[in-house]
């Protein structure tokens, strides 16, 4: 039956609910359609950043410039160099172990429960557990790295500063404070001594 003689046959009011019902239906769909691609294109959005996060996270973690214990040596040297006095430095700084990195780990737990009835009339139930850890690699190019989340630095055992200023009680006295402030360490474990001309 056509649309439109189905419509010339319903009375004017009826028409009329037809017609309003009929608009709210499409204005529906409509709306429905929109927040469905509305919601894909967030999603979308999201997984791209979740993704550029994961990429720049672990580039960073996997290939850095200086390790640790080089980085901290080096912005020493250039901090204290900057001390009025100081003069030229150098620095030796004794840490207790290594780096430690602690990769991302994929755990699947699961649990099997087995009953089992003989001809006799026994019962047996056998319950099987079983853990699943993987290491989270991540693709990059034509080798798979872990995904480091965490990195464990070791501990300064003892700090040597040597500087021309050292001579200086004032000075030497600076460049202590300065190390235990910026290393966190007692001063038992800095010292600081004049550098031969």
């Amino acid at each position: 039956m056509d649309f439109k003689k189905f419509m010339d046959k319903l009375p004017k009011d009826t028409k009329k609910i037809v017609l309003n019902v009929l608009i709210v239906i499409l204005v529906g769909i409509l709306l429905m359609i929109i927040a469905d691609t509305y919601n894909q294109i967030k999603i979308s959005d999201k997984k791209k950043k979740e993704e550029k996060s994961v990429i720049e996270v672990s580039s960073e973690a996997l290939n850095p410039t200086f390790s640790y214990e080089e980085k901290i040596k080096r912005e020493l040297t250039e901090i204290l160099s900057q001390i009025e006095g100081v003069g030229k430095v150098s620095v030796m700084i004794y840490f207790e172990g290594g780096s430690a990195t602690v990769p991302a780990y994929n755990e699947n737990y699961s649990t099997r429960k087995i009953e089992e009835k003989d001809n006799q009339g026994g019962n047996r139930i056998t319950t099987e557990n079983n853990k699943n850890i993987n290491v989270v690699l991540l693709n990059e190019g034509n080798s798979n790295k872990p995904l480091i989340i965490k990195q464990i630095n070791p501990n300064i055992g003892g700090v040597i500063v040597v500087a021309e200023g050292a001579k200086n009680p004032m000075v030497k006295e600076q460049i202590i404070t300065a190390v235990k402030t910026l290393l966190n360490v007692p001063s038992y474990k800095v010292s600081a001594l004049p550098m031969k001309n």
